[in-house]
């Protein structure tokens, strides 16, 4: 007796439930063919786990949490967490904005400031 596959459905429909990110890994079958597996959906992943599905890596996602770009959740002081979409809306927002980092964003991101004390976007 084999195990049907069944999807989950997202509570997408709920006002508060966020964005929601499905990871997918990569199942090398043969030296041309690979196989993509669906993870389960999640919202916030740890430091770790967001630096390894976007690229981005955990002394960026800090600097950006503490300029304000994202949010950074910290359920100890050891964990910080992130919204994987978050991430991932920031990078496009920078894909589709060559002029994104103007010069108040670029000096929030070197100083660590809050882009709520700068004076100008």
């Amino acid at each position: 007796m084999t195990k049907k596959a069944t999807q989950i459905p997202l509570p997408l429909s709920y006002p508060d439930s966020g964005k929601w990110f499905v990871p997918v890994k990569r199942i090398k079958i043969d030296d041309r063919t690979w196989a993509l597996r669906l993870g389960q959906p999640v919202q916030l992943g740890t430091s770790y786990d967001v630096a390894e599905a976007t690229g981005v890596g955990r002394k960026i996602l800090k600097r950006l949490a503490r300029a304000g770009f994202i949010q950074e959740m910290r359920p100890s002081p050891n964990v910080s967490m992130y919204y994987y979409t978050e991430v991932l809306d920031l990078m496009e927002r920078t894909r589709k904005d060559p002029n994104f980092w103007t010069q108040v964003r670029r000096d929030a991101y070197l100083k660590g400031s809050r882009m709520e004390d700068a004076s100008t976007l």
